[in-house]
This record gives structure tokens, C-alpha cells and sequence, in this order.
């Protein structure tokens, strides 16, 4: 006999027992039937509940056999009878699939995976399956929801609401992790509860995680509220901010306080460019973090996580631009998880992205004191921020503007050392990073006979690094679709490219992205246009011009 049992703390802080259902019995008759809890009322008899509940009043003869009630078949109010779910008079209930992030499917009969999206139905009978990347969050009648992690394999027995109203749910949870919440407190004879291959859990109006860590072991962490747990014959309460580790055959030990919940990480207020790095400070080195990113702020729809060691930084690189939202728990050694830190909200703001100098001189020593500086105009840029200065740290600011075009040339220089930078601006009034800085000495110019100046034809483009161990990925097309590629690099370790081949005059369009060691990508960064111009007709081409001319005279 499997007992399952709930506990709650009334307002005066006492515990009480609120709920005692047998879930099933060694009963031959129905061993392979799914069996329903039904508690008894004041003055009901097994009639009553065959009239109330079943098909037929007739039912009442086959729920004396099935709970071994024999004659004159008395029942007691709040005793709780196995009523098979094929007699019951009910209405079937379905979960409603309200998010998804990664692979997260529903396993057919025959072994077939069918990808869930959003508004897709979970009905009783089927599991979802969720790869490591995947998330999903369901959400079922009467204000409850089930949230799923990775690696999870989660099934639904039954949901079903009876004659009275009162709605019946039983979960299967064979791997991976959950968290289920009930908002408000279940009615008399409602039940929801989970069983693992070593475990029943059940509420009547909390939150918990569970998690089952291999095929012998579950962990049970109460976020809210108070949580039953029935293994080997025993019952025993977890209260909020507690945890039970249930290993197979064993009986449940006495809760443990979970770990204390970790501090927020070091937050910037926006976060400009790719990867977001996320530091946790003053955490032992045997502790790990997991760091969940939602894209609400109630914490709802996952988009992905992440699990370091402390010491490590979060690094994030999938993120497109909007406000995230994280939480943040402490994993001991134990493999208790902490409550949540959070939500915090992770603000990422790429576009506009800092422009990229076309011909940035990197410390050259010129001879001219007009300089000019172009760069790519990126999606969203309506106005450029320039900042000229005397000094690397731009304390010493010669000029300051903003303008619309896309090119810059100073007023005349003194010979000395100068640096260049400059912003993107939105429409919004949004500030991109500043571009990489570039400099240039200027020295005075000697005076020379017959000087030529020499124009070169290699095009060098540079961006800002994204870091240490980073490389990049680097397209040149001729669409902004990027259909018509004329470069694809891949892995260029230096944020730098060098056309070795001559450009035609033309547009062109640009976009870069970064790849962590690990796999991770950024998306790609918003297109910016290169372009090149006709070079001017000069002396040189006017001979070779006249030259052919000349021949083609001779010819004819």
C-alpha cells in the first residue's frame, strides 16, 4: 500500500494534516487499471458515490470489491476510496504548451518524436521529451503550470475533472528536472501529485523542484509552501526552503536546509556588445551555479541555462536584443539547489553597433594635418557621436560632435599624438559602444621637390574585439542578403580583414559574428555598407588611353 500525505502551516504557524489518499492497492481485480482517489463525504455511502461519480449506480458493487469493503459496506467521511478511472464520469483536460526553447517533442506510440511548439496540447497518456537545450513551460486549468528543464522525460497518467468539480492529476517524471506550482490551495477531494521511479510528491498549493538524478535517486527542494513525499511505506513533509533526497528502497530521511541563495552577480546596465559576462562574487570553490534565463519577468519561459563552478564567469552568447530576466541558485555539494536570486534583469542593447573605421591609420606617423576617417554605416544608425582627443583615455578633448554622415575630416592639426572615436545613435537617442580607437602622429612636414603621393588599393577593415579566446566569422556580399557572398571567413583569430584583391566600384555589404571555444555563436551583427569609388581619371590613364586610340587609328 502506497500512502501519500501533505502538510501545511495555518496562520498560527501549526502543522496539521490536510490530506491522506491511498493511490493504489494490491488488488487483483484491477492491477493494470489506473485507480483515482476519491475521499468520502459526510453522510455518503458507497451509492452515493457510485450515483455521484460513475457511470452506472451499479458501480458501487465493483468499488466494495476493489477497496475490500465488505458487508453492510460501511464508508467513513474522509476516508479516501481507488476508484478506476474507466468508471468515473469525467471531463478530459489537456496542459497547454505556452513556451518553448530548444528541442523540446511528444513521443508517439511507435517512438516517433513530434516537435511542440507554442499552443500545442499535452493530453494524458503522452510524454515530453526535452534534449539539453530544450524548455518548455505548460500550463493546465485552474492556475497551474509545470515548467521542464533539459534532459528531461516527463509523462502525464491522467488530468480529468470529475462530477464535482474537482480536478485529478497524476505525473510521471522517469528523468531530467521540473518545477511544478499550484497558486492557490487545491479543493477537498482534488489531488496533484508526481511519482518518480522511487517516489510519490504531491501539493495542495505550493511550488517545488524535482529532480531525478539517475535511476535510483530523486531530489525534492520546496520553493513554497509545504510538499508530501511518500517513499518506502513512509510519508514525510518538506517545508519551503528545504530538501529531500530519496534514494530507491531506502526510507526518506529527515529534510535538509538548502543552500543559502547566492548573491547577485556584478550587472551592468546595458549590455552593448557580445558575449555578456556575468561574475558572482564570494562564493566557496566547491559550490556550483546555475544560472536560468528567462524572457519574462515572472520567470516563466526559459530560454536557456547555464551551470558553472564557482569562480567561473556566465558567459552568454545567444542573445538578441531585448531585457532577460535571470535567477540565480547555489548548487552544494550535497546537490541541493538554493531558492532563487532573482529575477534581475540582463538588458542587451547591440543595435546600432559600434561602427567600424574602413581606414583606420593604427599609429602612423603622417605628414598632413587634415585627417579623415570613414566607417560603415550599420542598421539603425541615424547619427554618429565623434570624439577627438590628445590622449588614449580622451581626457583631453579637442572636438566633440554629432552628425548624420558617415565620414569625418578634422580642422588642421599641430603636429603630436591624436585619437579618434566615435558612437552609433539610434533614433531613440540609444548610444552604441564606442568604435576601437584609433591614432596617428603628426609630425611636420619637410619640404620636398617633385613629391608624388602614392595611392594604395588594399582595403583593410577593423572592428572592436569581443575578447580573449574569440574568433570570428567575416562575410563581404553583394546583396543584403547575403546570398552573393564574395568573402566567407571563418575563424579569423584578429578582429581585422585585408582584401588582397582589387574591389570594383561598388557597395558592399558587411557583417561579422563571434565563436566562443565552446561552440557558442553570437548572431550575426547587423549588415554595414562598404563602399568603394571610381579612383580619378589620371595622367597615367589618359596615356594608355590615348595609346590605344592611337592604334586602333593606325588599323583602320
Amino acid at each position: 500500500m502506497v500512502k501519500y500525505c501533505m502538510l501545511l502551516k495555518n496562520q498560527t504557524g501549526k502543522l496539521f494534516f490536510f490530506l491522506l489518499v491511498l493511490l493504489s492497492f494490491s488488488v487483483s481485480p484491477c492491477r493494470s487499471e489506473t485507480l483515482i482517489p476519491i475521499i468520502v463525504k459526510d453522510g455518503s455511502n458507497l451509492t452515493h458515490i457510485a450515483r455521484d461519480y460513475c457511470n452506472s449506480r451499479d458501480d458501487w458493487k465493483i468499488l466494495a470489491r476493489i477497496n475490500r469493503i465488505n458487508p453492510p459496506f460501511t464508508v467513513y467521511p474522509g476516508q479516501t476510496l481507488q476508484v478506476p478511472l474507466s468508471l468515473l464520469l469525467t471531463e478530459k483536460l489537456f496542459a497547454k504548451v505556452d513556451s518553448v526553447s530548444g528541442g523540446v517533442f511528444v513521443l508517439k506510440n511507435d517512438n516517433t518524436l513530434i516537435p511542440l511548439k507554442k499552443g500545442d496540447h499535452v493530453r494524458p497518456g503522452q510524454t515530453v521529451v526535452t534534449e539539453e537545450d530544450g524548455f518548455a513551460f505548460l500550463i493546465f486549468p485552474d492556475n497551474r503550470y509545470t515548467r521542464l528543464a533539459g534532459g528531461t522525460r516527463f509523462s502525464m497518467t491522467y488530468l480529468v475533472r470529475l462530477t464535482d468539480d474537482s480536478m485529478k492529476a497524476e505525473f510521471f517524471l522517469e528523468k531530467g528536472r521540473i518545477v511544478h506550482s499550484v497558486k492557490s490551495r487545491l479543493k477537498r477531494n482534488e489531488t496533484f501529485f508526481t511519482k518518480t521511479p522511487v517516489s510519490v510528491t504531491g501539493v495542495r498549493g505550493t511550488e517545488f523542484r524535482m529532480k531525478v538524478t539517475g535511476g535510483n535517486a530523486n531530489i525534492i527542494e520546496t520553493i513554497k509552501g509545504i510538499v508530501g513525499v511518500q517513499a518506502s511505506g513512509k510519508t514525510i513533509a518538506v517545508e519551503k526552503g528545504k530538501g529531500l533526497k530519496v534514494i530507491a528502497g531506502e526510507p526518506p530521511r529527515q529534510p535538509r536546509d538548502l543552500p543559502p541563495s547566492p548573491p547577485l552577480p556584478r550587472l551592468a546596465s546595458v549590455y552593448k556588445t557580445l558575449p555578456v559576462v556575468l561574475t558572482v562574487p564570494g562564493l566557496e570553490a566547491t559550490t556550483s551555479l546555475r544560472l536560468r534565463v528567462a524572457t519574462d519577468s515572472e520567470g516563466m519561459h526559459t530560454a536557456f541555462e547555464q551551470l558553472i563552478k564557482a569562480g567561473q564567469q556566465f558567459t552568454l552568447m545567444a542573445l538578441e536584443d531585448r531585457t532577460y530576466y535571470g535567477y540565480l541558485t547555489q548548487i552544494d555539494e550535497r546537490h541541493f539547489e538554493s531558492l532563487p536570486t532573482g529575477p534581475f534583469e540582463i538588458r542587451v542593447r547591440t543595435v546600432p553597433s559600434a561602427p567600424i573605421i574602413t581606414d583606420s591609420l593604427e599609429g602612423k606617423t603622417l605628414f598632413k594635418k587634415n585627417i579623415s576617417h570613414k566607417w560603415l554605416r550599420g542598421a539603425e544608425a541615424g547619427k554618429f557621436f565623434i570624439q577627438l582627443a590628445r590622449d588614449r583615455n580622451f581626457k583631453t578633448i579637442i572636438e566633440e560632435k554629432i552628425q548624420e554622415e558617415s565620414e569625418y575630416t578634422t580642422a588642421e592639426l599641430t603636429p603630436g599624438e591624436y585619437y579618434f572615436r566615435l558612437q552609433a545613435i539610434a533614433d531613440d537617442g540609444f548610444h552604441s559602444n564606442f568604435s576601437r580607437v584609433d591614432s596617428w602622429k603628426i609630425v611636420e612636414q619637410p619640404s620636398l621637390d617633385n613629391f608624388e603621393p602614392v595611392t594604395g588599393k588594399n582595403v583593410v577593415l577593423r572592428w572592436e574585439s569581443m575578447g580573449d579566446g574569440i574568433v570570428y566569422d567575416f562575410q563581404v556580399a553583394k546583396d543584403k542578403e547575403f546570398h552573393s557572398l564574395i568573402v566567407d571567413k571563418s575563424g579569423l583569430v584578429e578582429p581585422s580583414f585585408q582584401f588582397i584583391d582589387y574591389l570594383e566600384p561598388a557597395n558592399y555589404y558587411v557583417r561579422v559574428r563571434g565563436v566562443l571555444s565552446d561552440g557558442q555563436v553570437s548572431p550575426w551583427t547587423p549588415y554595414q555598407v562598404l563602399t568603394i569609388e571610381q579612383e580619378p581619371f589620371g595622367i597615367l590613364d589618359a596615356g594608355v588611353a590615348l595609346f590605344f586610340l592611337t592604334c586602333l587609328v593606325i588599323i583602320l
